[in-house]
């Protein structure tokens, strides 16, 4: 289940004062890298993850906006590589297929 509105509007209130966005930016443009960003590690980790309650994920989501924002994500997937294995590790879930 993706993020709820309220849950999107939240984390883009973090990015733009965390990140000092330009107060000429579009929110509709962040807000599309925070669902960027959600499907990415999601679908990396292999699980739905609850970026509330899992403070790694948070802030792994929102550097991701900020490589976004300036057309780097080559280079976030290079040094973010690690916390990206150790969320995997998180939720790793064996089969027994």
């Amino acid at each position: 289940m993706a993020m709820k509105d309220a849950q999107i509007e939240k984390i883009l209130q973090e990015v733009k004062m965390e990140q000092h966005t330009s107060p000429f930016k579009d929110d509709k443009e962040i807000i599309g890298y925070i669902k960027e960003a959600e499907y990415d590690i999601n679908y990396i980790c292999g699980a739905e993850i609850d970026y509330e309650t899992d403070l790694d994920a948070r802030s792994l989501l929102k550097n991701r906006v900020l490589y976004a924002d300036h057309k780097r994500l080559a280079e976030f997937k290079e040094l973010y590589g690690a916390e990206y294995a150790a969320l995997q590790a998180k939720y790793y879930n064996p089969t027994d297929i």
